[in-house]
């Protein structure tokens, strides 16, 4: 017991545990988002903003790759006092990837109509997600920052203050009769205001550049290329079922399908501020230590317990979950939200698994997750017509990619 109390009394521990507090009841709030929009829009306009999201999803896949990077190497810099590297590291960043960035909004903009007309939506919203791409590197950049320094508690304030904004911001909007297009402008917005926020409280490890006569030599490009990978698989899993239901499919089922997605991830939301401690911490005691296999037992053992839980009361209490959660109009997807839950628990530990073998220098296991995201659509197209199809080979796809990792950590481990 005393050695408990020690452990978990620690500096890091009680921050960690103050942000894994904070970011679960940011996730509430984030899902209240959502619920409030199932009341405010009928199926069909959801299943017009998850669209917007998902799309959003797959838009972010670069700047997902960048919070995995910064993360990775600005807690190995931090873990071994380079504080010049950590500062200089920013500017390389934002000289690398702005020409992506501003070619990806460009691009939305330019084809607001076309996307507009394949996903049943409007096209404003697809010009201020266009826009959104803009500020989106400098965001994920500074919050990956502040997530290698460990600030977890400063990140729990931003986040909550990001939620409030946005919850507020999209129902003054749709108020004012704008619609799903409403949601995604008041995202745009909050985004804006708490990005400056986050700016400030990195500056000083940021500003001013320092100036060195020979500038270090940043070697990114395998560790890139997973991240990417690692990037793409996991917002595609989430985001591609939704795109490819809304376009071979009619609005109704589309927004049915859409409610039963965001009801099925409030388990994923539920994990994810755990997942999100593994890649940051995993990655500095490692740098430190050569070794973390306490972080693998540890967050492995709370994951599974927590996800397991939460997906067996959905399971056994589904019409309960959608009559409280979503309203009577979504109680036809009551036979599938157990199955839909137990597949965000296999995607979580998924996503666990990913972040400690890239923390510990094997990211190729982000082939495996590869794989997985290039059968994902084409199941969904042969099971389109079927609503259990889709489920079922969802949560096929996610136990078999689980297993994967799982031997592919022990396996090699092992070996090594």
């Amino acid at each position: 017991m005393h050695r408990l109390l020690k452990a978990i009394t620690t500096p890091t521990a009680k921050s960690t545990i103050i942000f894994y507090i904070a970011s679960f009841a940011q996730n509430i709030f984030r899902y209240f988002f959502h619920l409030l929009l199932l009341r405010f829009l009928v199926p069909a306009e959801y299943g017009e903003f998850l669209s917007y999201l998902s799309l959003t999803y797959l838009l972010s896949i670069p700047m997902g790759t960048v919070a995995t990077v910064v993360t990775k190497y600005v807690s190995a810099y931090t873990g071994k006092g380079d504080s010049t590297s950590t500062n200089l590291f920013f500017y390389y960043l934002l000289k690398t990837l702005s020409p992506v960035t501003i070619t990806l909004g460009l691009l939305l903009i330019l084809f607001a109509n076309p996307l507009s007309e394949l996903f049943k939506a409007n096209s404003v919203a697809f010009i201020i997600l266009g826009i959104s791409m803009f500020v989106s590197l400098f965001q994920v950049v500074a919050n990956s920052y502040n997530t290698a320094f460990q600030k977890f508690i400063f990140i729990s304030l931003i986040g909550f203050i990001n939620i409030i904004l946005t919850i507020a911001l999209s129902i003054a909007f749709i108020k004012l009769g704008m619609g799903a297009t409403g949601a995604v402008l008041g995202q745009l917005v909050a985004g804006i205001i708490t990005t400056l926020m986050i700016y400030w409280d990195i500056k000083p490890s940021i500003y001013p550049r320092i100036k060195v006569k020979k500038t270090p030599h940043f070697s990114l490009g395998g560790f890139t290329v997973y991240s990417f990978l690692f990037s793409l698989g996991t917002l595609s899993l989430i985001s591609t079922d939704i795109l490819v239901i809304r376009a071979f499919s009619d609005s109704y089922f589309s927004g049915l399908y859409s409610a039963l997605s965001i009801l099925g991830r409030m388990i994923l939301f539920g994990l994810t501020p755990l997942i999100g401690l593994t890649l940051p911490i995993a990655s500095h005691r490692y740098a430190a230590h050569g070794s973390a296999k306490s972080i693998l037992l540890k967050l492995g053992s709370l994951i599974s317990t927590i996800g397991l839980i939460g997906a067996c009361i959905f399971g056994l209490f589904p019409s309960f979950v959608i009559r409280i959660l979503s309203g009577t109009q979504y109680l036809a997807v009551t036979p599938y939200l157990g199955l839909f839950a137990f597949s965000m628990v296999f995607f979580a530990l998924s996503q666990f698994i990913l972040s400690f073998l890239m923390a510990t220098g094997r990211p190729k296991a982000t082939l495996l997750l590869l794989a997985a995201t290039v059968l994902q659509p084409v199941l969904i197209i042969l099971f389109r017509h079927s609503f259990s199809g889709i489920i079922w080979s969802n949560f096929s796809i996610q136990v078999l990619l689980s297993s994967s990792l799982i031997f592919y950590l022990f396996y090699f481990r092992n070996k090594n």
